[in-house]
C-alpha cells in the first residue's frame, strides 16, 4: 500500500464528516481507503476497522453516530 501522509484521529473523523455530508468535497472513499486502511487498522478498534472495510461511508456515518454526532448525509 501507499505510505499515507501523517494523520491524527481527528483528521480521520473530519474526512468521515465531509465524505458523508459532501462526498464531492473530498477524495473518493475507495481512494482514501486504499491509502489509509493500514493506519485505520492500527488506530481504530477492530470492530470499527471491519465496519469501515465492509460498509465504507455507511460505516463512517455509523462511527460518527456512535460518537454522538448526527452526520448530515449529502450527495
Amino acid at each position: 500500500m501507499n505510505e499515507p501522509p501523517p494523520m491524527t484521529m481527528e483528521d480521520c473523523l473530519n474526512y468521515f464528516r465531509k465524505a458523508v455530508a459532501e462526498p464531492d468535497s473530498v477524495p473518493p472513499w475507495a481512494d482514501w481507503w486504499a491509502i489509509h486502511a493500514d493506519w485505520v487498522e492500527q488506530t481504530f478498534p477492530m470492530i470499527d476497522f471491519v465496519r469501515l472495510k465492509h460498509r465504507g461511508l455507511l460505516g463512517a456515518g455509523q462511527i460518527l453516530h456512535k460518537l454522538g454526532e448526527e452526520p448530515k448525509v449529502g450527495g
